[in-house]
């Protein structure tokens, strides 16, 4: 038995769809307004060096914008919105595939009539650990 571990972007969109609708799952929890699932962190020995996860947000909802020291990558895996890198807004759609480098202000937002479902990576991972306490595995 392999000692890694694999994991289908589909299922993580079709499970944070349903927790979203569902006011949260275990591994799934709503925070601020959108389900938020890390999925790897080295805070929970997932991995060395960067963080992974997905998110779904509501229709019409934008993640407060904020910075990290990370680099992000986030690629939509379902729906279409914005997300807005030092205030240079970039329409998305499912297949779009977003990188922000480090220290940038950025805010990813939802189009008003429908979902999205964000998949994203950073590293040096660090700032997901906020997410962490009271997360349920």
């Amino acid at each position: 038995m392999s000692s890694y571990e694999v994991r289908h972007l589909d299922a993580m969109a079709e499970t944070a769809l349903a927790a979203l609708r569902e006011g949260g799952r275990p591994g799934y929890p709503v925070i601020e307004g959108r389900v938020l699932s890390v999925q790897a962190t080295p805070d929970r020995g997932t991995s060395s060096d960067l963080a992974m996860g997905v998110a779904a947000l509501p229709p019409g909802y934008s993640i407060p914008e904020h910075t990290h020291r990370a680099e992000e990558i986030a690629v939509i895996l379902r729906g279409n919105g914005f997300i807005t890198i030092d205030d240079e807004p970039i329409e998305v759609q499912a297949g779009s595939v977003v990188v922000t480098p480090p220290h940038a202000r950025h805010v990813t937002s939802s189009s008003p009539d429908g979902e999205l479902v964000v998949f994203w990576v950073y590293g040096p991972a660090g700032s997901e650990a906020r997410w962490l306490e009271g997360d349920v595995d």
